[in-house]
């Protein structure tokens, strides 16, 4: 079961997240914040696994909790739910330690998913963001990085099919319903090659599959 905090100031916003995510049985709801203050107090209390938080809160924003939350003894994951799809704000959420990074426009089944992903020890970014995090790491005026090419070389080619969906955005879901697979499938094979590359999760491995200029189109080919 993972337990999660939710931190938002407005009431029906937390009711709405509430209902979706206890639709899934593995998901439960163990507390509400309004603030980032009482967020930090609540996980220092309850110890939750994934903390959900909104960015812009009275007292303390999610982005000052975020950073709190991190020196706690027994911190929870991360993920910033926002209506704010702003480059700095993904940015200093990231470098503030957060997990996750998703726009409130994500549907139920995706910030289920996610939270599931993050809880997993993953990092999940709103497709929408995705290209705006790579081009961040990666200006457009560079060529595709030798060093990235010769890393990719190593996996077999879909391996590297499943690196191009996640460059572009997509859950383990998605890719396991684009490739003919099952998530779990999915799940095994992005865990190869996160090891196979040595990175961390999944943005990580956005970065290097941009640098090497791979393509899921020139692959299908």
């Amino acid at each position: 079961m993972i337990r999660v905090l939710l931190a938002d100031d407005e009431a029906l916003v937390r009711q709405g997240i509430r209902l979706v995510l206890e639709s899934d049985d593995d998901i439960t709801v163990v507390a509400e914040a309004t603030d980032g203050s009482q967020a930090i107090d609540t996980a220092r209390r309850l110890q939750p696994d994934v903390a959900i938080m909104d960015i812009r809160m009275p007292v303390m924003d999610g982005l000052a909790a975020a950073r709190e939350m991190a020196l706690l003894p027994q911190p929870p994951r991360v993920v910033m739910l926002t209506s704010y799809a702003q480059d700095e704000y993904l940015f200093a959420a990231l470098k503030g330690g957060a997990d996750g990074f998703l726009v409130k426009d994500v549907s139920p089944y995706d910030l289920m998913n996610a939270v599931k992903a993050v809880a997993n020890g993953d990092a999940i970014i709103s497709p929408s963001m995705t290209r705006s995090l790579i081009q961040r790491f990666t200006p457009p005026e560079v060529s595709p990085a030798s060093s990235a090419q010769e890393r990719l070389r190593a996996l077999p080619k879909e391996q590297r099919t499943i690196l191009a969906l996640i460059a572009e955005g997509l859950s383990n879901a998605e890719i396991a319903n684009c490739r003919g697979l099952t998530e779990s499938q999915v799940k095994a094979q992005v865990s190869r090659i996160l090891r196979m590359l040595r990175l961390n999760n999944r943005v990580q491995a956005a970065i290097v599959a941009y640098s090497a200029g791979l393509s899921h189109q020139d692959l299908a080919l």
